[in-house]
């Protein structure tokens, strides 16, 4: 199992299938998708598909990235640790930066 790393641009509508500390509805915000994977490769379909479990639409700037596990033990990164492990526990997590 590998965690690849959706970064995007969406609004968050208020229909998150999780109970989570989601923000406000109807405010846009960049966000980072880590999703658990059988391999690498952009799945973009099945990141929009979870974004939106997480209460997102109007997703767009999507893009994709292998996270690096090794940099995740680097001060840059530690902060992502948690992010990481949750993603291959459960499936995913989403870190979203308010405006």
């Amino acid at each position: 199992m590998i965690v690849m790393v959706y970064g995007f641009t969406g609004r968050y509508a208020g229909t998150s299938e999780f109970e989570w500390n989601a923000p406000d509805i109807g405010v846009v915000h960049n966000a980072l998708l880590f999703l658990r994977q059988e391999e690498e490769r952009d799945a973009f379909d099945l990141a929009v598909t979870e974004c939106e479990r997480f209460g997102f639409d109007e997703i767009r700037d999507l893009r994709c990235g292998r996270l690096q596990v090794d940099a995740l033990n680097t001060d840059a990164y530690r902060g992502f640790s948690g992010f990481y492990e949750e993603a291959l526990a459960e499936g995913s997590a989403l870190l979203y930066y308010p405006v």
